[in-house]
């Protein structure tokens, strides 16, 4: 019986190989070049977002920080418009 890598569909045997949870068998290398690859964040896959929702995100992002940067400066009192 030979199981085969979730990411490359090639046989995996060996030490080269590991169980990635969810997803099945896989080589080492398949998927640590998956994880570099893959768009998420914290569990948030940002590829399944239509684009709106990137749009909003972004907006999000962008707001959080200017927020951030106006409390760190000393007269942080202004707003900032974008």
């Amino acid at each position: 019986m030979s199981l085969n890598c979730v990411f490359c569909n090639k046989p995996v045997f060996g030490l080269g190989g590991l169980t990635v949870p969810l997803k099945g068998p896989a080589h080492q290398q398949c998927f640590q070049a998956y994880n570099v690859l893959k768009r998420t964040f914290q569990k948030l896959d940002i590829t399944a977002l239509n684009d709106d929702e990137l749009r909003d995100l972004k907006d999000l992002v962008l707001a959080e920080e200017n927020d951030r940067r106006r409390q760190n400066e000393p007269d942080g009192d202004d707003i900032e418009l974008f």
